[in-house]
């Protein structure tokens, strides 16, 4: 593998979602992967599943651009990827939701699982402090098609956590970035396409969260949970994957004063990479405008990236989150975009927009690095 390459660190990936949920060896080849998807059955693939029963499969699955091997190929030799359970009845556009609780606790311990079962295979380890991290910067120094990828345990919507009592455990596992709210309102409060705040069990649960090492994410916060976390919450704070509100409409997105005051926290900003998110015609609040197609390629996310760079005054505070087959596939993802070893290609993309080989690097990795020894230190 060539030592050439620039180390990426991927800010938001879900790959125990897709393995568990879209039923994807991510161990296969790509192509192979993509050859072998499951033809969509007749129904549900599980009968009790929250998935309307009247569609014949997820209509968010669509065509993979992630597997382990593509991401060794591109250098994402670190993740941050996600548990991913979340308290929520189905909707037109969202069908991965569990009725209760503890299901979605009973789902997010599958997730911690098959990346132990990953790791157990010697496919990644984790990465659980500084040391962790500095051990995999150096396996990606000069890497191998064998070389493991590091994970970052992450968990988007903290319904798999029981409550305040169970964090140290949660913990010990390996989690070390949680964002409380996901889509609609879960156990601990309001998310994205909803209006409101945290609950008042969300306190005593970012009290038991401000006892460890584990970072705040912000990402899927309802505007009023946004700035009552940031209120209550003292410790590190990111965005694993956001988009400028000023470039493209929807509360799903950051404005400008969330955007500073992410910065004036110390946080960094994953860049996603999806046409809902790109495309300043479509309005994430109305599903009415969401594309079918792409048409935004990968130059679009650079124009994310200046305005978080032109409201911080330098590159310290934006990442790729790409949350590449995150409910979408190579359908919504660039035009220029084949899998997500191509996020290779647009480090030069932002290399021919004038960035500096040094601001390049902190945002492949280097402020992500930053970042999170800062938060374990």
């Amino acid at each position: 593998m060539s030592s050439q390459k620039t180390l990426i660190l991927d800010g938001h990936l879900d790959l125990a979602y897709n393995a568990l949920f879209h039923r994807r060896d991510l161990t296969q080849d790509i192509n192979e992967l993509r050859e072998r998807e499951d033809p969509r059955p007749p129904g549900p693939s599980h009968p009790d599943s929250l998935r309307e029963r009247k569609r014949q499969e997820s209509p968010a699955k669509g065509t993979a651009t992630v597997s382990l091997s593509e991401m060794r190929r591109g250098h994402v030799g670190i993740a941050l990827s996600t548990i991913m359970s979340r308290v929520q009845m189905p909707t037109g556009t969202l069908d991965d939701g569990a009725r209760t609780q503890l299901a979605a606790h009973a789902l997010g311990q599958a997730h911690l699982h098959y990346y132990k079962a990953l790791e157990r295979a010697g496919h990644l380890r984790f990465i659980r402090s500084a040391e962790d991290l500095d051990a995999r910067l150096l396996d990606w120094s000069n890497p191998s098609l064998e070389t493991p990828l590091g994970l970052i345990l992450s968990m988007e919507s903290a319904d798999p956590i029981l409550g305040p009592d169970q964090v140290g455990w949660w913990h010990e596992q390996g989690l070390r970035s949680v964002g409380l709210t996901h889509f609609g309102a879960n156990t601990w409060g309001h998310g994205t396409g909803t209006q409101g705040g945290l609950y008042a069990c969300a306190y005593p649960l970012l009290d038991a969260l401000a006892e460890t090492n584990i970072a705040l994410d912000l990402t899927h916060a309802a505007d009023l949970t946004f700035w009552q976390l940031l209120d209550y919450w003292q410790g590190p704070v990111h965005a694993s994957h956001c988009m400028c509100r000023a470039l493209v409409p929807g509360q799903r997105h950051l404005s400008d004063d969330m955007i500073k005051a992410l910065i004036d926290r110390g946080g960094v900003i994953g860049i996603v990479f999806a046409e809902y998110m790109l495309n300043p015609e479509v309005d994430f609040d109305d599903p009415s405008t969401y594309p079918r197609t792409a048409r935004r390629s990968m130059s679009a996310a650079i124009d994310h990236i200046d305005h978080i760079c032109q409201l911080a005054g330098n590159c310290n505070h934006v990442a790729i989150g790409s949350d590449l087959d995150g409910g979408f596939g190579r359908e919504l993802s660039p035009t220029d975009l084949n899998t997500i070893a191509d996020l290779q290609r647009f480090l030069d993309l932002l290399a021919r927009r004038g960035y500096s080989k040094t601001d390049i690097n902190a945002i492949a990795h280097g402020n992500l690095v930053r970042f999170f020894r800062q938060t374990w230190s």
